[in-house]
């Protein structure tokens, strides 16, 4: 294990503490839409640090590396880990990823959340200056329907 895995929260640790961080509040309050707003971090345009996506999207403040706590630490070793994880898996073994859906209450899959993270990612990309292509892939698809 690395140093990030032995600081990071478990995933149920970290969906419980996005449920209920207060104002500035996370981007996404879910494991599912947090796999699909880093998934696009991955795959999208480059933002210039980490930080510019990674502190917004957990709803901490941008000194929190320096000066945050133990658990803004832990936070940010835990989608440091989910990053990593996307990351490998999309560059050395594609065939191997999956997206983290939801599971409906009945059974079936819920893509709603992954796609609801994903588009967050774009929205935040976009006012940060990068531009996204306008195609229409199928990792997108679900993001881009009127």
């Amino acid at each position: 294990m690395s140093a990030i895995d032995d600081m990071a929260l478990s995933d149920e640790a970290l969906e419980a503490w996005m449920a209920i961080k207060p104002a500035p509040r996370p981007l996404v309050r879910t494991m599912s839409a947090l796999d699909g707003f880093v998934t696009a971090a991955v795959t999208g345009p480059r933002f210039a640090d980490p930080q510019d996506w990674m502190c917004p999207l957990m709803g901490l403040p941008r000194d929190a590396l320096a000066k945050g706590s133990a658990t803004d630490h832990a936070v940010f070793a835990s989608v440091a880990r989910i990053h990593n994880r996307i990351n490998e898996t999309l560059f050395d073994r594609p065939q191997d990823y999956a997206p983290r859906f939801a599971t409906k209450p009945s059974g079936g899959i819920d893509p709603r959340p992954w796609c609801q993270g994903f588009h967050a990612a774009i929205n935040l990309n976009i006012k940060n200056g990068n531009r996204y292509s306008t195609s229409t892939t199928p990792t997108t698809a679900c993001c881009c329907r009127s």
